[in-house]
């Protein structure tokens, strides 16, 4: 009798194991996992001995994706341009951003403000900072508050400098502008 009920039991567990080894794979398939993750980060970019930018975070993670490697910062970032005297002249604060490195694409997302030193601030909800050509740009709704001027600008797409001094609006939106339309950058 024990005999029959011991071959019940190994032949209920063989057949009671999935054979789909997916989940089980998942768990080491590396394009999924970082391949480095750190807190509290202090990162300081240079090309060619001139230092760019300071970069803040309080979390970083590397991938490798389709062979190319992407720096996350899924929490959050801060960085801080910096002019020839590596003083700070604009700084820029967002929800998330990724670093493309083979592509020299640094992309935010998410509660995207920038600023510059005569406190203009813009808004967004994406901006890409291409490192080779040393500008700043997107295709999504901007908002631009400059006070000097006093004036707000509204539109859709924007290029400029990293230091924000020099930009253009590609389609700007005159009259009235309605609230809705900053739910993406909020």
């Amino acid at each position: 009798m024990i005999k029959y009920f011991i071959q019940i039991l190994i032949i209920s567990a063989l057949f009671s194991c999935n054979k789909d080894t997916n989940q089980i794979n998942k768990l080491f398939d590396k394009t999924t996992r970082p391949l480095e993750k750190a807190k509290d980060i202090k990162m300081i970019y240079s090309d060619s001995a001139r230092v760019l930018f300071i970069l803040d975070s309080p979390e970083l993670e590397s991938k490798k994706i389709n062979n190319e490697k992407i720096i996350e910062y899924p929490k959050g970032i801060k960085i801080s341009f910096l002019d020839q005297n590596k003083k700070a002249n604009s700084w820029l604060t967002a929800g998330k951003a990724i670093n493309k490195i083979k592509g020299k694409k640094f992309i935010v997302r998410d509660k995207v403000k920038l600023y510059n030193s005569s406190n203009d601030k813009l808004e967004t909800s994406e901006l890409i900072w291409d490192e080779k050509k040393e500008i700043l740009f997107t295709n999504k709704f901007v908002k631009i508050t400059r006070p000097e001027k006093g004036d707000t600008v509204y539109g859709y797409g924007f290029t400029s400098n990293k230091e924000f001094t020099e930009f253009e609006i590609k389609r700007k939106l005159s009259g009235k502008v309605v609230e809705d339309i900053f739910k993406d950058i909020k």
